[in-house]
């Protein structure tokens, strides 16, 4: 699968573009597959219509309509759709604002905040829900996108640092987790990255991406971490997690395509070779 670069594949979208800084109205169909999106710059997405669900490092979230999200720089894996009706043929939609980083840097400067991150296992993103204010301002700036607007750099600037300041004063400690002192996603720990997607059901090419390593890097480094490959590791704990919830009474036919199987015959195969017994069988011998 190829990536796609934002805010490069955005460019013909409705949009206020001053330098670096672009204010971007997004309208698609989507779907329910997941891109890998590398974010060359920071954005900060405001979900219209339908849902945005996101992927980044280790953690998961889902953005609905009244939702925004600031996401720094680098690898993210995005599906985006609307709820289907019959009746109405419509698009997800969004309102993004991209910028370089470094303006992140500039507006800690010019307004004397501290950089000192107090949230060192923070999501790797800020969620927020719209306030307002956040409303006004959406709807001020998507009516100068509608009318052909365009701003100056010093305009747009201006507007960005607007949306950092709201941002920075709803979620400060958050916001200086992402980019204040001491910050640094290289050193995302590979163990975090698989036990937390362990049930997001992601193939090995995906996590390889959020891990900014190639295939074979991720494989390699994978072996050394676990001493098994990637494929064994993660159907076996997938499998261990389905033991605990036949433990709990759960049916084989109601976790089959939770842990990642397309029918209950492949999850009752792979069970059985892993355990000796059938789910069906490993059940009634929790009960007596």
């Amino acid at each position: 699968m190829e990536a796609i670069a934002v805010p490069e594949a955005v460019k013909d979208k409705p949009q206020i573009k001053a330098g670096d800084i672009s204010f971007v109205y997004y309208r698609e169909r989507g779907d329910l597959f997941k891109n890998q999106v590398v974010f060359n710059q920071c954005a900060i997405s405001f979900v219209l219509n339908g849902q945005k669900e996101l992927y980044r490092h280790a953690d998961c979230t889902i953005i609905r309509p009244g939702q925004g999200l600031l996401i720094p720089e680098g690898n993210t894996l995005i599906a985006e759709h609307v709820v289907k009706d019959t009746s109405r043929d419509e698009l997800y939609s969004s309102f993004i604002v991209f910028f370089p980083q470094a303006l992140i840097n500039e507006f800690f400067s010019k307004h004397a905040i501290s950089t000192k991150n107090t949230l060192p296992d923070a999501p790797p993103y800020v969620l927020f829900s719209n306030t307002a204010y956040l409303n006004e301002y959406l709807r001020g700036i998507r009516a100068l996108v509608d009318g052909g607007q365009q701003l100056s750099y010093p305009v747009a600037l201006h507007k960005l640092e607007e949306l950092l300041l709201i941002i920075y004063e709803l979620y400060p400690a958050q916001l200086l987790a992402l980019f204040g002192d001491g910050h640094d996603t290289a050193s995302l720990s590979l163990q975090k990255l698989v036990e937390n997607n362990l049930l997001n059901n992601l193939t090995l090419d995906e996590l390889a991406f959020l891990a900014n390593r190639s295939l074979s890097s991720f494989k390699r480094d994978f072996e050394k971490t676990y001493g098994l490959s990637p494929q064994k590791y993660i159907r076996d704990r997938k499998l261990e997690s389905a033991c605990a919830e036949l433990k709990k009474g759960r049916k084989a036919s109601e976790l089959f395509t939770t842990y990642g199987y397309e029918n209950l015959s492949n999850f009752n195969t792979a069970f059985k070779k892993r355990f000796g017994v059938t789910p069906a069988a490993y059940g009634q011998q929790m009960v007596f």
